[in-house]
Order: C-alpha cells, then sequence, then structure tokens
C-alpha cells in the first residue's frame, strides 16, 4: 500500500515545483534548441525608374533613351532604299509599288492592298489587310535562285514562298540616291 501511495503522491510533489526547476529537470534525450543568430533581413533592391508610357506607338513617334545616341544600320542596304519590287512563286505574282501590292492568282481576281511598309535588318516587310484577315510580304535581300532576294507571301491564312526583283523604277530610285546633289554654278 506504501508504494501505491507513493505513487499518487508524486505527481502533487511535481506539481509543487517551481518553473525553474522544471525547466532544469530534463532528461538525457532532452537538449535545448541551439541558439542561432537571426540572419539580418535582405534588402530589396531599388526599383528601376521608367518612364511613363507615352501613349504613342513607336512606329508613330521614336522611343527616348537616355545616354548616348549612336547611329547604328540596322536596315539591309539592298532592300532599304528600293520602293518597288516585282515578287512571285509558284501560283502568285506580287507588284510594289509605294503604298500598295497589286496581288495577282490563276483564277482568282486580282486584288490591291493598301500597305505600310517595315524596314529591318535582313529585309523590308509590307504588311495590311486582304479579306479581313493579315496580309505580308516579306522580302529579303538573299539570292534565290536566278534572282537577287527571297519572298514570303502570307495571305488568307497560308504562306507561300517566291523570289523577288527590284521593280520597274527601282533602277532609276537606286541612281538617284546614290548620286550626289549637283552643285550650282556661280
Amino acid at each position: 500500500m506504501n508504494a501505491r501511495l507513493t505513487l499518487l503522491a508524486l505527481p502533487l510533489a511535481l506539481a509543487a515545483c517551481d518553473e525553474q526547476a522544471m525547466k532544469d529537470f530534463r532528461m538525457p534525450w532532452d537538449k535545448p534548441a541551439p541558439v542561432v543568430a537571426a540572419a539580418p533581413a535582405p534588402t530589396a533592391p531599388p526599383k528601376p525608374a521608367i518612364p511613363e508610357p507615352t501613349g504613342a506607338s513607336p512606329t508613330q513617334q521614336p522611343l527616348e533613351v537616355a545616354g548616348d545616341r549612336v547611329k547604328v544600320a540596322t536596315a539591309d542596304a539592298e532592300t532599304l532604299n528600293t520602293a518597288s519590287y516585282l515578287a512571285g512563286g509558284e501560283g502568285w505574282t506580287a507588284t510594289v509599288s509605294g503604298g500598295s501590292v497589286r496581288l495577282e492568282r490563276p483564277g482568282a481576281k486580282a486584288a490591291t492592298v493598301k500597305v505600310q511598309r517595315l524596314a529591318y535588318a535582313k529585309g523590308v516587310e509590307y504588311v495590311g489587310t486582304l479579306n479581313d484577315a493579315a496580309f505580308a510580304l516579306n522580302i529579303r535581300g538573299e539570292d534565290c535562285g536566278g534572282q537577287p532576294m527571297t519572298a514570303t507571301l502570307r495571305a488568307n491564312g497560308k504562306t507561300y514562298a517566291g523570289c523577288a526583283s527590284p521593280g520597274a523604277g527601282a533602277a532609276a530610285e537606286a541612281a538617284a540616291a546614290a548620286a550626289p546633289a549637283a552643285k550650282p554654278k556661280a
């Protein structure tokens, strides 16, 4: 009976111990957690100063970038100063003149498409709308068999490959661009 009373009194005796005594009372497997110094919180990098958009398209208004500006040729020299082309491939021919492209296909009515000219590093592209769908004629300054340029036509959801050459007025345009302005005689 004595052992029973001891077992019943043990929880009461432990409850009477103060809190500090309970902290010091550990079993061998109870190890305090190691104290780790808190790493300083990383600071966020400053936000870059991005100017507010102007609301204009880069095709209408050039984008301004701070710093020194150096002009760099980014357009293909062979197609840059040419304004008219004759292009064609299997089942299509296109004549570019100014702001329009005349597209002819066998068995279909010829169509004239109003286009915008976009010069880029590898050539020039004329984009517009034909039958409420995107139209694009891409001309690159790469050899195409016996022709000096390649052409890719995208119309009515299809892509056609072909070749191109400068149009009838291109020789006169190139000569005018290359010739220096005549000096007036005194």
